[in-house]
C-alpha cells in the first residue's frame, strides 16, 4: 500500500522533472541550433544571408532588375564622374571594414586568426560582388569594374593588416559623417562624408610614453555637391591633426568602442585644412 503523503509528493517532483526536460529539449532544438552548426556552415549561411539582404534592399529601394545586365565605365576621380571618386573610397572602406568585422566574428567561431581573416576578406568581397551584380541589373547604375577593383583592394588591405601587425598599429582607414546638407539616405550621400588615411603616432616605438603618442595625422579626400543641388560640385584633399580617441577609450577599458573608432571618426572631432582641386 502506497503512503498517500508520498504519492502526493511524487507528483510535483515528476512534473518538475518533465518541465526541466522540456526546457532542455527546447533549448537543444530551438536557440541552440545555430551554436551546433559547424563553423564552415555558419560562414556560408552568414555570407549568403548578407548578400540576400542587399539584394532585397536593392529591389525595394533601388532599381534592381529594372534593366538587362549591363556594365558601365564609371571612371575614377575625375571631375566629370558620377561622384567625383568618393564612391570608390566608399567601396574600399566598406569592404575593408566588413572584412575586419567578419574576421572578429569568425575567430569567435573557432577559426585561427589568419584563417578567419582570409575567410572574412573573402566573405566581404563576395557580399560586395553581389551588390555590384545587382547594380548590373539597375537602369541607373550598371556593373562597374572600377568598383570591383577597389572592393578587391579593400579586402586585400584587411589581409595585409592581419599579416603585418606593425602596419596595423600605425595606420587606420576611417570615415566621418558630417551634417553638411540634408539627404534622403546615408549610403551614397557623399556630400556628408570624409575619408581619411590616418597615421597613428602611438604605433611608433619612439613615441611611446610621450604625449605625442596621443596624436594622429589625417590626410584624405572628399567631394561635395555631386549628390546634392544645395552646393556646387567640388573635390578636395584635406589634412588635419587630432587626438587618438581609439587609444583613449582602450586605455579606459572600453576595448570595443576603441576598436570601432579605428574605422569611424566621430563627427566634428577632426580639425582640418582642405584644398579644393577644382
Amino acid at each position: 500500500m502506497v503512503n498517500p503523503l508520498l504519492a502526493r509528493r511524487s507528483v510535483p517532483v515528476e512534473k518538475h522533472a518533465s518541465h526541466i526536460d522540456t526546457q532542455e529539449i527546447a533549448k537543444e532544438h530551438g536557440a541552440g541550433w545555430w551554436r551546433r552548426l559547424p563553423k564552415e556552415e555558419k560562414m556560408m549561411c552568414s555570407t549568403a544571408t548578407a548578400a540576400a539582404i542587399i539584394g532585397l534592399w536593392g529591389f525595394a529601394t533601388w532599381d534592381y532588375a529594372s534593366s538587362g545586365f549591363h556594365t558601365t565605365n564609371e571612371g575614377w576621380f575625375a571631375k566629370d564622374t558620377k561622384y567625383g571618386g568618393a564612391d570608390k573610397l566608399g567601396h574600399f572602406w566598406t569592404t575593408y571594414a566588413l572584412s575586419d568585422a567578419l574576421t572578429g566574428i569568425y575567430t569567435t567561431w573557432g577559426y585561427q586568426p589568419r584563417r578567419a581573416n582570409a575567410y572574412g576578406a573573402l566573405s566581404a568581397w563576395v557580399v560586395q560582388s553581389a551588390m555590384e551584380l545587382g547594380d548590373g541589373s539597375s537602369k541607373t547604375q550598371g556593373f562597374s569594374w572600377e568598383d570591383m577593383g577597389v572592393n578587391t583592394v579593400g579586402a586585400l588591405m584587411s589581409v595585409a593588416m592581419e599579416r603585418y601587425p606593425s602596419l596595423d598599429r600605425k595606420i587606420d582607414f576611417r570615415v566621418s559623417y558630417l551634417l553638411n546638407v540634408k539627404m534622403d539616405g546615408i549610403f551614397d550621400d557623399y556630400s556628408n562624408q570624409l575619408y581619411s588615411l590616418v597615421l597613428k603616432l602611438d604605433g611608433f616605438e619612439s613615441m611611446n610614453d610621450t604625449l605625442l603618442s596621443y596624436l594622429e595625422v589625417h590626410v584624405g579626400y572628399f567631394t561635395r555637391g555631386y549628390d546634392s543641388r544645395e552646393i556646387a560640385k567640388s573635390r578636395s584633399f584635406f589634412a588635419g591633426i587630432t587626438v587618438n580617441l581609439s587609444k583613449i577609450f582602450r586605455e579606459q577599458g572600453y576595448a570595443k568602442t576603441g576598436k570601432a573608432l579605428e574605422y569611424f571618426q566621430l563627427p566634428y572631432t577632426l580639425p582640418y585644412f582642405s584644398y579644393d582641386i577644382d
